[in-house]
Parts: C-alpha cells; structure tokens; sequence
C-alpha cells in the first residue's frame, strides 16, 4: 500500500520541479528503490487513482505515464523492474496498466534481444555463457533464461536443473525476444506441457504464427480467455474464437487452471 499523505508530498514534489524530463527521473528513482509490490501500488495509485473521490495528483500521473511509456529522465526504466511489474498487473488483471508497459520502448528493446540480460549476466562472454548454461548454479540459470542466444537457451532446455516452473515463468515474460519462445515450444522436453503452451500462447510477445499454432492445442476454458484478452494480436483472439465455434465448446470447470503465472 502506498500511504495517501506519501502521494501527495510526491505530488508537491513534482510540482516544484519545473523541466518534465527532471519529474521523470525523480519517478523512475522511486519505481526502482522500492519493493516491487510497494512500486506497482504507487503505479496504480497514481495512473488508476479515482478523481472523483479524491484529489487530482496532475504531476504524478504524467510523470508515471511518460516513465512507463516513453521511458525515464536520463533512462529507461530497469529491464527486470518493468517486468516485475508487468507480472504483477497480470496477476491482478490490470490491463490498463498492462498497455501502458507494452509500450513501444518495450517492443522496440526486444529489437536488441541482449537489452532483456541483467547486468549480472550481460558482460560475461557469448562462450562462457554457453557453458555456463550446462552448469549447476541454479541463481545464474534462472538469469541466463533471458539470454537471446539460441545455444544457451537450448543448454538451458536440456539441463536437467531447470523445471517446469522455470520454463513457465519465463515463457511468461514480458517482453521477451520471439526466438526464446519458439526454442521452448519446439522444446522435447517441456514444449509439450500444458501449463508452458498456455504461458507461450497468452504471451503478447510470441509471433502470431506460433502463438495461433499453440492455441490449436489448448482446451475449451483457455479458449474463451485467449478470446477475450485485449492485449494479444486481434489474430491470435479471432484464432482462439474460431476453434471455440469450431468445437462447439463451453467453458469447462474441469479443465486445468488456464492462467498463466
């Protein structure tokens, strides 16, 4: 939770601060110091945040939509903060936040797959972490799931280190490079599983070829959400309507949990 009083010394804030790319970066300081459910609550709480019941906060609102959207003062916002915080507004069902950190940057990084490393991992040479990917540090795997390099994602796939959840969570990732998600689908040892299909199919990253080719093999209930998510390629919804007339389906109670971690 975000205390009201803390909003509106942030407010104030931002208003004696006259240059919008300063506001920026005052906003994208506090979106990376702070725990990531305390930084989604300052999101929802400044871009979701009923005027009507309570008073505006004008400066604190544009300067949190400019750092989600167009990026930060003297950067962008942290690779892994938006992504956490992504995974926490598709947790709650929060898709207007949702858009606003699908923005443009957020796809136009995926342009250079290498942009999704951490810090941690980025310096380490192209061959090391080739081999690394065979090794047994659970911590650096788990790091190494966002390399762009087909090698190291295949290693990665056949250590036999690396699990479902793994699997699932980074298929889940927002964004991720399309090469990643093909890898996992063609996967022998987990592109079959249902929850690692539905994670691919439901990613708004995952090039509409494949992700329509993934929703041919899902069941009725995921259908019908796949249907009526906004943020997937209109193709990919028309796809999963499609095979909803085509079976003549309903929702089903019995079948798997379609949500994606």
């Amino acid at each position: 939770m975000v205390d009201e009083q803390e909003l509106r010394e942030l407010e104030r804030r931002l208003r004696g601060i006259p240059e919008a790319a300063m506001r920026r970066e005052v906003v994208r300081e506090q979106l990376e110091a702070r725990e990531a459910p305390d930084a989604y609550a300052l999101v929802f709480a400044g871009v979701r945040r009923p005027e009507r019941e309570r008073p505006a906060l004008p400066h604190l609102r544009e300067a949190l939509h400019e750092v989600l959207v167009e990026g930060g003062g003297s950067r962008d916002l942290d690779y892994e903060r938006r992504a956490t915080l992504y995974s926490i507004a598709a947790e709650r069902g929060d898709e207007f936040v949702m858009r606003l950190l699908r923005s443009a940057d957020a796809v136009a990084a995926m342009e250079d797959p290498g942009a999704a490393l951490p810090r941690t991992v980025a310096d380490i040479p192209l061959g090391v972490r080739r081999a690394l990917a065979r090794k047994w540090d659970k911590g650096l795997l788990e790091r190494l799931l966002l390399d762009p390099d087909p090698i190291v994602i295949e290693h990665l796939l056949e250590n036999p280190r690396v699990t479902e959840d793994d699997v699932v969570r980074i298929a889940a990732r927002r964004p991720i490079p399309a090469s990643t998600l093909a890898l996992i689908r063609r996967s022998g040892r987990f592109g079959s599983r249902l929850r690692v299909r539905i994670a691919i199919a439901r990613n708004p990253y995952c090039p509409t070829d494949l992700a329509i080719e993934t929703v041919a093999t899902l069941g009725g209930t995921v259908l019908h959400e796949i249907a009526q998510d906004a943020t997937l390629h209109e193709e990919v919804r028309q796809h999963a309507r499609d095979e909803v007339e085509r079976r003549s389906v309903q929702p089903d109670a019995g079948e798997p949990d379609a949500s994606a971690p």
